[in-house]
Parts: structure tokens; C-alpha cells; sequence
């Protein structure tokens, strides 16, 4: 019996022989990496025309996708309707213990996150009021991805806004594009991306209060 008659053994030599082919050209070689890249671009290539249409909300330089026509709620489908009801109670009762207007928090949260406990933004923000690491850290939030804690930590913060600049556009601008450039511009800063953030809080702050 030859060694070629054993099946396991004519495997492993027809495989041998199958790369020895391909090493003689390069160019048909492809690495394991290269292989895993190729399959996850197939499957995450989606047709564009299946993708909903989204606006672009600018956060103190940080891009949200929103869906289109959320910045013009109706009166059958009011901003915050399909939250938990769970949600909505805890930030109405963390604004009002530390004595803020809770439709003024749940509007900094719906612009902030779009009420994901879970969101992240590029630059690392995180959670329900888009804490950065450093400002979760110096407001005692220990873990920014808990509701209850984030928002806690977001309304210590904007309470300390509104009583250095005792204006509540001013504060809400500062939450966006820090205190040092509404202190430098005596005012909203002239951005746009500001700008934009104030008037949709503002927005979603009036539709909250309508209900």
C-alpha cells in the first residue's frame, strides 16, 4: 500500500499541492484579515435607497442623526410620547430635588441623546445628557451609561450654569460649547453648531410644556 492510498494522507497532499499553486502567483493570495474584511464589507453594504432619511443635529461638534420632521412634532406625536413612562418619571423627579424646570431637563436630554441611556457620541460623550469622562468624574457620576445617575450628574451641571449666568439661553449654550466661550462673547457663542443646539432645546422645551 502506498502512503498516497490512505485518504487523510491524499488529503493533506492534494491541499499541499493547491497552495503550492497558488505561491506561484502572489497576486491570488489573500490573507485571513483581508478575507474577514472582504465579508463584513458585503454584509454591511446596505442600498442607500433603503436607508431612512435623517437630519443632522450638531452638538457642540458632535453629529446625532435624527429622523426627518422630529424638529416639528405634531399634536398626535408630542417629543418624549414614546419614552417609558419609568424614564420620564426619574428625570421629572431629579429636576424637581434639585429645583429645575423638568421639561427644561427632559428638553436638554432629548437633544443630547434622543433619551438613549446607552449613546455615545464620536468624541466619547456619554449616555442620557452626554457626559465626557472628565465632567462625569468631577460630578461624581460613576457610571455614566445609568439613567438615573447620568442625569443627576447632567442637572448638578446645568444648575451650575444657570446660577453663574442666571440666563437660560446662556446656560444652555455653555452646556454646549462650554462656559469659557459664552463668558468670551458675553453670550451665545456666534457657532453654528450653538446656535442650532440652543434653538432646538428651546423647541422641545415649548412642545414639553404644551402637553
Amino acid at each position: 500500500m502506498r502512503l498516497t492510498d490512505i485518504p487523510s494522507v491524499s488529503s493533506v497532499l492534494s491541499r499541499m499541492e493547491s497552495l503550492t499553486q497558488l505561491s506561484k502567483d502572489p497576486k491570488s493570495l489573500v490573507s485571513f484579515p483581508e478575507l474577514l474584511e472582504r465579508e463584513f464589507s458585503k454584509q454591511t453594504q446596505i442600498p442607500s435607497a433603503s436607508l431612512p432619511e435623517e437630519k443632522v443635529n450638531l452638538v457642540g461638534n458632535i453629529q446625532l442623526p435624527f429622523p426627518a420632521g422630529l424638529d416639528k412634532p405634531n399634536a398626535n406625536e408630542r417629543i418624549g410620547s414614546r419614552q417609558p413612562d419609568k424614564l420620564l418619571e426619574s428625570i421629572e423627579s431629579i429636576a424637581e430635588a434639585q429645583g429645575l424646570d423638568p421639561n427644561l431637563v427632559k428638553a436638554m436630554v432629548k437633544a443630547e441623546s434622543g433619551f438613549k441611556p446607552k449613546a455615545v457620541s464620536p468624541k466619547g460623550a456619554m449616555g442620557l445628557m452626554q457626559l465626557m469622562p472628565e465632567t462625569a468624574d468631577s460630578l461624581g457620576v460613576k457610571d455614566p451609561f445609568d439613567p438615573e445617575e447620568n442625569v443627576a450628574g447632567g442637572v448638578k451641571f446645568l444648575k451650575g450654569l444657570l446660577k453663574e449666568f442666571k440666563d437660560p439661553e446662556k446656560a444652555i449654550a455653555a452646556y454646549n460649547a462650554g462656559p469659557g466661550a459664552v463668558k468670551r462673547y458675553n453670550g451665545i457663542p456666534p457657532y453654528e453648531e450653538t446656535k442650532q443646539y440652543v434653538s432646538k432645546v428651546k423647541r422641545f422645551y415649548q412642545d414639553f410644556s404644551s402637553k
